[in-house]
């Protein structure tokens, strides 16, 4: 019973570090897996947004470039057609206001028939009060709504999101002569309205804010696509991610288990062998035990024979000598003659030869 106790004993304790084992080994995997897996998905998701940030901004650089463009070219009409009026009407008797209505009259037939690329086109606000508030400037030029040229605007105006574009237009050309800013206004031949970033610029010698914009909703569009099709992808790396993780796992543990037995094999033969050495070492003790025990029993009082030396044993039978001792030691016998036997049974025989 002791011996199968200690047994079991031995067995429940190598079951739990094994346990122990398994489980620490596979959640260790199972942990590096996932944290690398996030890793990955994380760096992927902060690549595709910076991707689609950057897309985002190049465009709205290229619109930014088109707009300007636009604006300019149109200043410089504006130049050239006034130079050209001044020039054809100065032998004329008109006054300079009557120039400057022909000139205007011709610039506003030009700007309302422009078209700008996706629809675009380029309208004129001219400022009377740059101080701001309710009819600081008038609609000279609009093409998207012409029934509305020569009403008042007001810098208190607000769009459907609540911003104020007259009072930051009017502020930016009176800070730095020019802007870009956005808000939402009505698209050219419908009622819907729509995000636009416009670009605007003072022309001083008519107080004129030249203007032209365009709608970002086509970038709202292309970045909710590339979005989309970014979040697609994404599940897709995360899936393969999370497989490769899953199956390195498995090999992992695979390997794990098939190693574990290996270990176990070899230190079950190592145990094998210390016990089979142990078990040796304790015969061997035994042995040595009852060896000195039959030694110190040949140290005792022996009872021997005065005549013939046999040695009674405790048996009470007489034994050889030789014997006697061979059944209580180690000790084995070689047999020779003294000299003074062989002197006295030998006479004969030369004990230097």
């Amino acid at each position: 019973m002791p011996e199968n106790s200690e047994q079991n004993f031995e067995k429940i304790g190598k079951n739990t570090i094994r346990f122990y084992f398994y489980i620490g080994s596979v959640s260790g995997l199972i942990l590096l897996a996932a944290a690398l897996s996030l890793i990955y998905t994380k760096s992927l998701n902060q690549e595709y947004s910076a991707k689609i940030d950057q897309l985002a901004e190049s465009i709205i650089n290229e619109k930014k470039r088109f707009l300007r463009n636009s604006v300019e070219r149109t200043i410089y009409y504006i130049q050239q057609e006034r130079a050209q009026v001044n020039e054809e009407y100065a032998s004329n008797e008109l006054t300079k206001e009557q120039i400057k209505a022909e000139n205007i009259n011709r610039i506003s037939k030009y700007i309302r028939k422009m078209r700008l690329i996706d629809n675009g086109y380029v309208w004129v606000n001219r400022i009377v009060n740059y101080e701001g508030g309710d009819n600081y400037a008038l609609r000279q030029i609009h093409p998207n709504l012409p029934e509305t040229e020569g009403s008042w605007l007001s810098t208190n105006t607000t769009d459907i999101m609540g911003a104020r574009p007259y009072e930051e237009e009017l502020n930016g050309v009176k800070k730095n002569g020019e802007l870009y800013f956005d808000y939402y206004f009505k698209k050219l031949n419908s009622k819907k309205i729509a995000h636009k970033m416009t670009f605007a610029k003072l022309y001083e010698p008519y107080d004129w804010v030249v203007a032209t914009g365009v709608y970002l909703d086509d970038v709202d569009q292309l970045i909710e696509k590339e979005t989309e099709k970014m979040q697609n992808t994404l599940k897709t790396q995360r899936f393969r991610s999370f497989s490769i993780a899953f199956f390195a796992s498995l090999i992992s543990i695979v390997v794990i288990v098939f190693f574990e037995r290996q270990i176990s094999r070899l230190i079950s033969s190592y145990e094998d062998k210390i016990e089979q050495y142990t078990n040796s070492l304790v015969a061997q003790k035994e042995k040595a035990e009852k060896t000195l025990k039959e030694v110190k029993q040949l140290k005792g009082l022996l009872p021997i024979c005065s005549h013939c030396k046999k040695i009674r044993d405790d048996k009470g039978y007489w034994n050889q000598i030789e014997k006697y001792i061979l059944e209580h030691s180690d000790a084995e016998f070689s047999h020779g003659i003294c000299q003074e036997c062989l002197e006295k049974y030998y006479p004969d025989i030369d004990p230097d030869e």
